[in-house]
């Protein structure tokens, strides 16, 4: 249900207009997919990720296999370029990365502190299956990989505290904000396609034993001994996407985002007193800290707190919770065989809910969310369409999300007039919102929308593709894809980067074929030019990776900040966690307000594994610089970093000597 609330409305129109500046044209993206270097890349699934430490984002790419496959690692090269973009993704042999399966998760980042990404690999073991059978290869369960720095890995070291369940997402975060990150492992059913029943999510808190090695203890996710009783739904949903977001000033909160159309959960962490505290009448007194290896993952464990408030902060689901299916005339319900099924319970009455973007795009101050999920037209209003969740924490005070009818991005066909039958696109359309970003694409000071819908065979305009969508100055989104001349239907996972170091971010992007005939297949294939048409009647094509090059800046400018964390005060060396405001004059009248654009600094999660390149990236419209950036770092009592008249470019910013070192191209 889209709720509409007239003066949080008129709050969010004027911190929108505030920077305003006029949209320009859209310039086409240049496909670089042919001269960077990684044609003919059959998948789904990618991401960005500096493995070398040279600030330059190397390329991810992960072929579908039931079997496994060695994922392809492709580093970012100026010296192998033909000149034509400037840069080259030369393939990395021997990266001693262990063989993946299409339902297994890969992700990277810095485990150990070392300044150098890490793998972290999330093994999907549908145990209970009847015929499931281990991976035949090391390692038979989720493990993670020290990086070599050069873009290879050491040996593996399995998790021994996550069981063998169905993991398919993975978010890397600082949860109890002690400098070391934390891993998040989003679970799936317990049988897939069997029952209702679900694995229990683990969430990994790292520590670090006296010989300095990374050890983890599993924290209890509340609830998950409790019987599945379809109620109230406690214990384990199957989970798709899996979050670590900060929504205010207290730790990241752990988001599950839930399929089967079962309710979203937020966990709210707060640390427990520790025991000396609470006992001791000094003024400053000294936490009681086991020193003993074996007791210290207790001890975490012990002292961290968590308490579902999604359905307070109206993150759940959303209201309509009836689960009813549309009745229709007989002759579209025998064409749709699930509509004829039983009108679901509640806990079966809200999202299919796979991915979420996390930004402020009323540029308030706070942060908020896209969620992406999959309906259809047999679900009708029992399932939850993919939409904005704007954080109301700035206008009430409170942790609550709304939504707004004017940020729909619904393409769902309109109903006939009155008295006029319904038609087939009425009754079998679907929305398949698997992935979604958010990111200021064409440096206004405002956040764009990524969105990325595969696997369904709709015809246009209402097919499943990659769609860009530019914030207006009103605050709507604007679908701009066609005029940025993309194609790509059955958009795979999006990974943003600065990949051609000119400030603004570029996007690589997987692609999926699921349920789509072979025809749909051929014009997708002939639309991005993968498949010739002499080729077209005898070759069935596979989905493709793509990489587009952004070129709507329109010589508008921006900040990218590398964060360095200082690992003596107590945070990690990426800075996961870290917030940026940046002030700037972005629309280039003195005589209007400054805008104030926060960001932060997050790592993999979402949807299996999604990952961007790790950097703070703002827009500056048509300022000539940010006339304020002020870093607070993650965790207790940090100092923050404040610079003044930060001129556009590439910066990096360590928290130790917080002097920004200006990279070059």
């Amino acid at each position: 249900m889209i709720v509409y609330r007239y003066k949080t409305f008129i709050s969010f129109m004027v911190a929108s207009l505030a920077g305003n500046v006029n949209p320009s044209a859209a310039t086409p993206w240049i496909d670089a997919t042919v001269p960077a270097g990684i044609e003919g890349q059959s998948l789904s699934r990618l991401k960005f990720a500096d493995l070398n430490g040279d600030r330059r984002p190397d390329a991810i790419l992960l072929p579908k296999s039931k079997q496994g496959t060695l994922p392809r690692v492709f580093l970012n090269r100026s010296e192998e370029s033909d000149g034509e973009i400037g840069f080259r993704l030369k393939v990395k042999t021997e990266t001693n990365l262990p063989l993946v399966r299409t339902a297994d998760t890969l992700v990277f980042a810095d485990l150990n502190n070392d300044g150098i990404k890490d793998a972290i690999l999330g093994r999907s073991n549908d145990i209970y299956q009847d015929d499931y059978a281990p991976p035949e290869y090391y390692p038979q369960r989720s493990a993670w990989f020290l990086g070599n720095g050069d873009g290879s890995f050491n040996e593996g070291t399995v998790f021994k505290e996550a069981p063998l369940v169905t993991t398919r997402a993975i978010a890397v975060g600082d949860v109890n904000q002690d400098g070391l990150l934390d891993c998040l492992m989003g679970n799936w059913y317990k049988r897939y396609f069997t029952g209702y029943e679900a694995f229990s999510n683990d969430l990994l808190i790292q520590y670090s034993t006296k010989a300095g090695f990374p050890e983890f203890a599993r924290w209890p996710i509340p609830d998950e001994t409790s019987p599945t009783d379809f109620h109230d739904d406690l214990g384990g949903r199957p989970t798709y996407g899996v979050a670590l977001p900060r929504f205010n000033d207290g730790l990241p909160m752990v988001l599950e985002l839930n399929y089967g159309r079962r309710w979203n959960r937020l966990y709210r962490m707060t640390r427990r007193a520790p025991l000396k505290e609470i006992l001791s009448n000094e003024e400053s007194p000294i936490a009681l800290i086991p020193k003993d290896n074996n007791e210290i993952g207790d001890h975490l464990i012990r002292q961290l707190v968590g308490e579902d408030i999604a359905a307070l902060a109206k993150i759940d689901g959303d209201l309509i919770r009836h689960g009813r299916h549309p009745k229709w005339p007989s002759e579209y319900a025998e064409a749709q065989p699930r509509s004829q099924r039983p009108d679901e319970p509640p806990f079966r009455a809200n999202g299919n809910t796979f991915d979420c973007a996390i930004g402020d795009i009323d540029n308030d101050g706070d942060f908020d969310l896209f969620v992406s999920t999959i309906i259809h037209a047999w679900a009708g209003e029992s399932s939850d369409r993919s939409r904005f969740l704007v954080n109301q924490m700035n206008e009430t005070g409170n942790l609550q999300f709304e939504s707004f009818a004017h940020l729909s991005v619904d393409r769902i066909p309109d109903l006939p007039a009155p008295n006029i039958p319904l038609n087939k696109e009425n009754t079998s359309y679907n929305q398949g919102d698997i992935y979604a970003e958010l990111a200021d694409l064409n440096h206004d000071g405002r956040l764009d929308l990524v969105l990325c819908s595969s696997d369904y065979p709709d015809p246009p305009p209402h097919d499943e593709r990659l769609r860009i969508y530019f914030q207006q100055g009103d605050g709507h989104f604007l679908d701009v894809t066609k005029d940025l001349g993309l194609n790509h239907i059955g958009a795979g996972m999006p990974s943003l980067a600065d990949v051609d170091l000119d400030g603004d971010l570029d996007l690589l992007i997987g692609q999926s074929f699921n349920r789509l005939l072979k025809q749909q297949r051929v014009k997708a294939a002939l639309a991005t030019g993968t498949l010739r048409k002499d080729l077209s009647d005898s070759t069935m094509p596979e989905p493709q990776a793509r990489l587009y090059l952004n070129e709507s800046s329109q010589g508008r400018r921006s900040l990218i900040l590398h964060l360095i964390g200082d690992k003596k005060k107590g945070v990690s060396s990426s800075a996961i966690g870290a917030i940026v405001r940046v002030t700037a004059d972005t629309d280039g009248d003195s005589n209007t307000p400054e805008l104030v654009q926060s960001r932060q600094l997050l790592g993999p999660g979402g949807h299996s594994g999604k990952q961007n390149e790790m950097i703070i990236h703002v827009g500056l419209g048509d300022a000539t610089y940010a006339t304020r950036v002020k870093i607070q770092w993650p965790g207790d009592n940090q100092n923050p970093t404040e610079l003044g008249k930060l001129r556009p470019g590439r910066y990096i910013i360590s928290q130790e000597n917080p002097i920004p070192q200006l990279l070059s191209k």
